[in-house]
């Protein structure tokens, strides 16, 4: 069917209006979205905290230094970790992924020389202290991996890490099954 002359005048008077009041429009739509946005921001990173590099800390794990009131963590399997920490006692981990071991044994040795000897892609082992949101002290950090997300409940006192996950990676195209599969001849 044609179109008439009427749709075409009536679209053109449309386009009309909203030039007309399109900076009024604009400035409706950003005070409406200013609130919402506002309370978005201020609520995403009320429970995250974060790492503050420090050479005593990496020195502290390398020479097998035991900090107390602390419960130590590993990273991973016990034969290939990735990380440890000594999270203050007050708090836990709520991960499937850390494994808590008694830092008396000589597992703590056997697991900081690991992360030491066999550092992973370009990462190696540095140790940092936790912080909480707040920047209050919770723990230390020893590690060969990116530490991605700690999101801390200070009510709860617990304590969530997330890492990257080498064991995932592909090594020439990012983040995968860390498999290759080969068709062809």
């Amino acid at each position: 069917m044609p179109r008439t002359n009427i749709n075409i005048k009536s679209r053109i008077c449309c386009w009309a209006r909203l030039k007309e009041y399109g900076s009024n429009l604009k400035a409706i739509f950003v005070m409406m979205s200013l609130p919402g946005l506002l309370l978005c921001i201020g609520c995403s990173g009320a429970n995250y905290g974060g790492l503050k590099l420090n050479r005593e800390v990496t020195q502290a794990f390398e020479t097998y230094h035991i900090y107390p009131e602390h419960r130590y963590y590993h990273l991973h399997l016990e034969n290939s970790p990735h990380a440890v920490i000594a999270l203050h006692e007050s708090f836990t981990i709520s991960s499937v992924q850390w494994t808590e071991f008694d830092p008396q044994t000589e597992k703590l040795e056997k697991i900081v020389d690991l992360i030491k000897q066999f550092p992973d892609g370009n990462y190696v082992a540095y140790g940092a202290k936790l912080k909480d949101p707040l920047g209050n002290q919770i723990g230390y950090w020893y590690a060969n991996v990116l530490l991605r997300t700690l999101k801390v409940d200070n009510e709860t006192q617990k304590v969530s890490i997330y890492t990257d996950e080498p064991w995932l990676r592909d090594r020439r195209r990012g983040f995968g099954s860390g498999m290759q599969i080969r068709m062809g001849r």
